[in-house]
């Protein structure tokens, strides 16, 4: 259970990236058959990394928002 749940996750930030960088390749003239399959997939790859690191950053942001707010009895 928990492995298609990583699964989907996994393909949801997939598609998720390609998306991202297809629209930023578009913003910038390019389109997907002007690069080779290897530079798309680099370009994948360090997109799908900046996600991760964007989604750590609002968790941890959570987090810290949730705690303040607990130890500031503001949320109850």
């Amino acid at each position: 259970m928990l492995e298609n749940l990583q699964d989907d996750f996994n393909k949801s930030v997939s598609s998720m990236a390609e998306s991202n960088l297809l629209k930023k390749l578009n913003s910038q003239g390019i389109t997907r058959s002007d690069i080779t399959d290897e530079k798309f997939n680099q370009l994948l790859a360090m997109e799908i990394e900046i996600l991760k690191s964007d989604g750590k950053k609002v968790g941890a942001g959570i987090g810290i928002g949730i705690a303040l707010s607990l130890i500031t009895g503001g949320l109850f």
